[in-house]
């Protein structure tokens, strides 16, 4: 099932906001892996 990407775009706008970082791993007929890294202080 495709989607609309607007869940990813959310998070990548909350992730901005907390001055976090979305990393992205596709891999072709395996997925995706999405991770948001925030600074630790």
């Amino acid at each position: 099932q495709g989607g609309t990407g607007l869940g990813l775009a959310i998070v990548n706008h909350i992730a901005h906001r907390h001055n976090a970082e979305l990393r992205i791993d596709s891999k072709v007929g395996v997925g995706s892996t999405f991770s948001v890294c925030f600074i630790r202080v």
